[in-house]
């Protein structure tokens, strides 16, 4: 049977992939984007200019831009559903989508036609087909930016690899919330490692909005469950209450409703607000550090210093400066030598360092744009989405290990007559079976078999890692089904042998704990 030609309609999209160089051009020059009336294009494009100037970095090195020009966003088509579909302007409900390489438009195209060739091949497995793509997207892929058709906010989903451990001034970046993200081009599974960020658009989502859909892209990580898109965000977060009236277009969500929205889809929602007590400041430190480096992004809210104005963003990673912040500890919490954040801040774009300061007992970000006055904003709350059954809250974790903390000390001094402050200490709530995974790939089977043999694990742990230049380095476990007042330790993990300082310290405190030890 024949099938009758037929011509192409208004109605039926067609797909167009275009190359560009970079360096002889911007991206808004490639979207050529109509500018929202009435408003400068600095300020709704703030955030476009900024991913520009990121994919730009040196240790990037971006020079070939592919855009899809045809691309269904899910994040944009629910939003489209629940709101811009029901505008007088109709709105496109698809999007165009930018793709970043570091080679140039030739190599670019002759890498691409080589991975192709290799799918087709009939001597190339699967498997290798797979290791050659993730290859190439570790040496040549920086990520992705979707482009939506709303001209006053056009930033949608936009996943872009992070800047390398290595600053080249004195400290390293880390980025423990970040995950790989697989997009297809070309027939092509590509793999970027980042953390999700996109524009606010004060029609669907608010910068309360858009912080916890980033910090709940990692939470999904944990558990497998499906992605909350801003729509879905701020309709659950405003179903029983509304303080400042409709949900949308959204003036903005409370605190209430941002744990309300973090509750409804899943998750319990861990608040701590930064009362100015004397050790406010150290504790504020202590949960950021323990949450990132847990994997989870929390989501800090901020006041501005001498405004009245409040600002919310999500935190994906931090830099740390060793051996030069323990001074600031009276304990020798490893958080002490955390230096700055690195924010995904919605009115600027991903990635953003925040200088850490302190003012009396609270803790500031320090925020700064290229040609702008420094912005100082005050730590208020801190909130963290967790699993349902962690009841051991990150500041429930930490106080654990200020009590243990002072044994080790009094050890230190008393019987090994050793200066207590070299010794540091970090607080993490990790899956149980990654704990193990990762006592196997550093090498420690028998530790991991007589651990899994041994002591009954709840889906989460909790894990005081303590180091000190005498003693070997070694891990306390706690049930992080257990509360504050009544907690229930695992066992001590010794990571490496020592017959002699260590054991005898492990032997001490896990007799105070009435828990197992491990080596």
């Amino acid at each position: 049977m024949r099938v009758a030609d037929r011509t192409v309609g208004p109605d039926r999209p067609t797909q167009t992939i275009k190359f560009h160089a970079i360096e002889r051009t911007t991206l808004a020059e490639i979207l050529s984007l109509p500018g929202p009336l009435f408003i400068g294009a600095g300020d709704p494009w703030r955030q476009l200019h900024y991913v520009d100037g990121y994919v730009r970095h040196p240790t990037l090195g971006c020079r070939t831009v592919v855009l899809e020009e045809h691309y269904i966003d899910r994040d944009h088509m629910e939003d489209h559903s629940v709101f811009y579909s029901k505008n007088l302007r109709q709105y496109p409900n698809s999007c165009q989508r930018l793709h970043f390489f570091s080679l140039n438009e030739r190599n670019l195209k002759a890498q691409i036609k080589r991975l192709q060739s290799l799918a087709v091949q009939s001597s190339s497995t699967k498997a290798e087909f797979g290791a050659a793509c993730a290859k190439f997207s570790q040496s040549y892929y920086l990520g992705f930016s979707v482009i939506k058709p709303l001209p006053g906010c056009p930033v949608g989903r936009t996943v872009i690899r992070c800047l390398s451990p290595e600053s080249g001034k004195g400290h390293r970046r880390l980025f423990p919330c970040a995950f790989d993200y697989t997009v297809h081009v070309f027939g092509l599974p590509l793999t970027v490692f980042g953390l999700a960020f996109q524009q606010q658009d004060l029609g669907v989502s608010a910068c309360a909005t858009t912080a916890l859909w980033t910090s709940l892209q990692n939470a999904r990580q944990l558990e497998q469950s499906g992605f909350a898109t801003p729509a879905q965000i701020t309709i659950r977060a405003s179903q029983f209450t509304l303080p400042f009236g409709r949900p949308m277009p959204s003036p903005g969500l409370s605190l209430d409703q941002m744990c309300q929205a973090i509750q409804s889809l899943g998750y319990s929602p861990s608040l701590y607000r930064t009362e100015a007590t004397e050790d406010a400041f150290s504790v504020s430190l202590a949960l950021l550090h323990s949450a990132i480096s847990s994997g989870i992004s929390p989501v800090l809210v901020m006041s501005l210093q001498g405004m009245n104005t409040r600002h919310a963003v999500a935190v994906a990673g931090m830099a740390m400066a060793p051996g030069e912040g323990l001074t600031r500890s009276k304990v020798g919490h490893v958080s002490a030598d955390m230096i700055a954040l690195y924010i995904h801040d919605d009115r600027n774009g991903p990635y953003m360092k925040a200088e850490i300061g302190q003012q009396n007992t609270r803790l500031q970000l320090h925020l700064q744009m290229q040609g702008e006055k420094t912005q100082v904003w005050t730590l208020t709350h801190v909130l963290i989405p967790m699993h349902g059954k962690i009841r051991l809250s990150f500041r429930g974790l930490y106080q654990a290990g200020l009590e243990i903390f002072p044994v080790i000390q009094a050890f230190l001094e008393s019987s090994l007559r050793l200066d207590p402050s070299t010794t540091s200490w970090s607080s993490r709530i990790l899956r149980a079976h990654s704990y193990l995974e990762g006592l196997l790939r550093h090498g420690r089977i028998t530790l991991a078999n007589r651990l899994y043999n041994s002591v009954a694990l709840p889906r989460y742990v909790g894990v005081l890692h303590v180091e000190a230049p005498s003693l070997k380095p070694f891990d306390i476990l706690i049930d992080t089904t257990s509360t504050e007042r009544n907690v229930n330790y695992l066992g001590l993990i010794q990571l490496e042998k020592d017959e002699t300082n260590t054991n005898s310290l492990c032997e001490r405190i896990a007799q105070d704990l009435a828990c197992l030890t491990l080596v």
